[in-house]
């Protein structure tokens, strides 16, 4: 057998670390992602600085049940988890037709679905 449970479950996160840390620091999105239309950006819509997915992937690869219990109970306007906060991201969905609006920067908005 290639891996035993124990390096199995040591194995996993890190590949899914590397895979999220790379997808989502280039264009934002990974494959999930990209089927679902949404992306990852920082707060203002960018794509967000590496080490600022680097703390999200974290999140998201090791301690994912305890990160979405505790962005449940302390969840903001934003719907973020706890290493999203930390790391200033922002999950956001792509519409699939934009037409050009220009939007000021203070004006701002987060629409929860």
């Amino acid at each position: 057998m290639l891996f035993n449970s124990f390096e199995f479950a040591i194995f996993l996160p890190i590949v899914f670390f590397f895979y999220w840390l790379y997808f989502e620091s280039t264009s934002g999105q990974s494959i999930g992602k990209r089927i679902l239309n949404i992306k990852t950006t920082n707060l203002e819509g960018k794509i967000a600085k590496r080490k600022d997915i680097a703390i999200e992937s974290f999140g998201k690869s090791f301690l994912l049940p305890f990160d979405v219990i505790l962005g449940w109970i302390f969840t903001n306007e934003r719907r973020q988890r706890i290493f999203g906060r930390l790391g200033n991201t922002i999950v956001i969905k792509i519409k699939t037709k934009q037409k050009d609006i220009q939007v000021d920067s203070a004006n701002r908005k987060y629409i929860k679905d």
